[in-house]
């Protein structure tokens, strides 16, 4: 089907890729590659973790289009699989569908088979510039399966303050959202927070935790975690500075025990990771382990940027730190930040997608699982490659990359949540190289699926129904 296009997609042959540029952590992470030309996409990582995420649009064939979709699925027609009772509330709808988002937080709550999302940021980048962010106070029901009610639902009452960078997690029978951040104007630093909230899903209502004990520092961009066989939360790592160009990187763990309300950090039994922000991260609670992968350190600005590529565990009974892998060994994913991981449970593998790397191509549109027995990561399905580079500054070719059929939009900043009843992660929104999306994808024994479409932010050749079309990279 036809992509009805923003104004902002038409201002120019200019493209969108937010790699090409740097200002602060709002700029998408990539500009050195363009800047010097010499790979064409995204190397670096210009301002981090914020814009578009730097890489240049998709190109290659129409494979994958899916009418307009990027790929496969479709909407409707879906019967509901998933164990489990059903939902005590079904009233969304077909016609209503969140904006382009990322920076938002998302967790998936089994028992009513939907995925909750809070916060985030709408803001789009028009032709390298840097615009305000929206710092979202909207909360969004997504129902898994067709339901014959629609599939969204926007909650604007009694939602927390807005904000972006955030955490989100389900347990105890609620979502959790810890910390993030927030400005009200373009400039000066941020408010940073540290504050713990929690959505019950039956009736809708968002309560702010009153906590005991000394609480975490303020911060964003770090993991927040459930420890169902403690009945608490643990957050690790992060970013505690409000200046967007000084971070101040943590490695400290702290938990929250749900029955007492009470904060308490977990000192190290030895040596801890090196301190970042931007990890993946969740708990296997049959390994009775803190799982966190990847991220970035306080380099990240730079042109030297480091972007991790190791996965290790913390035992929060003891406080010791494992390396569970120290990727360079093997088949292993590129290091990076602003990825996803889940525990994909019907197979007991860690499920990890996208994210920015520094490389040619900036966002990442990869799929790998590691196999916590084996300690050994497998690539699952075909990725975007690398086919030509940047034809100047901000100004990326349509064939930028070969796109891969059937697969989601190169993306960083989004989510993935992942449902046990029904045995599939979800993937939605994130920084694309052509602005922001809202999209759902659907990961599981099939591959990826498409139930949700992008309004926009797909690279032209995924969306266009001709892709000979394309002019550039994103229209």
């Amino acid at each position: 089907m036809a992509k009805q296009m923003k104004p902002w997609l038409l201002m120019g042959l200019a493209t969108l890729a937010l790699a090409a540029c740097q200002e602060d952590d709002n700029s998408g992470g990539g500009a050195d590659a363009a800047l010097r030309q010499d790979g064409g996409g995204q190397g670096g990582q210009g301002g981090g973790a914020g814009g578009m995420g730097g890489g240049a649009g998709g190109a290659g064939g129409e494979a994958g289009m899916g009418g307009g979709a990027g790929g496969a699925g479709g909407e409707g027609g879906m019967s509901d699989p998933c164990d489990g009772p059903a939902l005590d509330v079904c009233d969304a709808s077909d016609d209503d569908q969140p904006p382009p988002l990322n920076e938002h937080a998302a967790a998936y709550d089994d028992a009513r088979h939907m995925m909750i999302i809070f916060g985030g940021n709408t803001a789009v980048p028009e032709n390298c510039g840097f615009p305000a962010y929206t710092f979202q106070s909207v909360t969004w029901l997504y129902y898994d399966y067709e339901t014959g009610c629609g599939r969204w639902k926007r909650l604007d009452d009694g939602n927390p303050p807005g904000r972006a960078r955030h955490a989100a997690v389900f347990g105890d029978g609620a979502m959790w959202v810890f910390g993030g951040r927030f400005r009200a104007g373009s400039s000066g630093n941020y408010q940073i927070f540290n504050d713990l909230w929690r959505f019950d899903p039956g009736t809708r209502t968002w309560t702010e935790v009153e906590a005991r004990g000394e609480l975490p520092p303020a911060r964003f961009n770090h993991v927040l975690a459930y420890d169902p066989n403690r009945n608490q939360l643990l957050v690790q790592g992060g970013n505690g500075s409000g200046n967007a160009v000084g971070p101040r990187v943590l490695n400290d763990v702290w938990r929250f025990d749900i029955a007492t309300s009470t904060w308490e950090e977990i000192p190290f039994d030895g040596r801890g990771p090196t301190p970042r922000m931007w990890q993946a991260g969740f708990f296997d609670a049959a390994r009775d382990q803190l799982v966190v992968y990847g991220g970035g350190d306080e380099t990240a600005f730079n042109n030297n940027a480091t972007y991790f590529t190791d996965l290790l565990a913390f035992y929060p009974e003891s406080g010791r730190w494992a390396q569970l892998h120290d990727g360079r060994r093997g088949t292993h994913p590129d290091g990076r930040f602003w990825g996803h991981m889940v525990h994909d449970t019907a197979h007991d593998e860690y499920l990890l997608f996208a994210g920015h790397d520094d490389a040619t191509l900036g966002n990442r549109n990869d799929t790998w699982a590691f196999d916590p027995d084996a300690m050994t990561w497998e690539s699952l399905q075909p990725e975007d490659a690398f086919n030509r580079p940047a034809n100047g500054f901000c100004d990326f070719p349509a064939d930028f990359t070969t796109v891969a059929a059937g697969v989601p939009e190169r993306r960083n900043a989004h989510t993935l949540v992942y449902g046990d009843t029904c045995g599939r992660a979800l993937t939605f929104g994130g920084k694309t190289d052509c602005g922001a999306i809202n999209d759902v994808w659907a990961f599981d024994d099939a591959g990826w699926s498409n139930p949700v479409v992008a309004t926009e932010g797909e690279s032209c050749v995924r969306w266009r129904a001709n892709p000979d079309n394309c002019v550039n990279l994103c229209f």
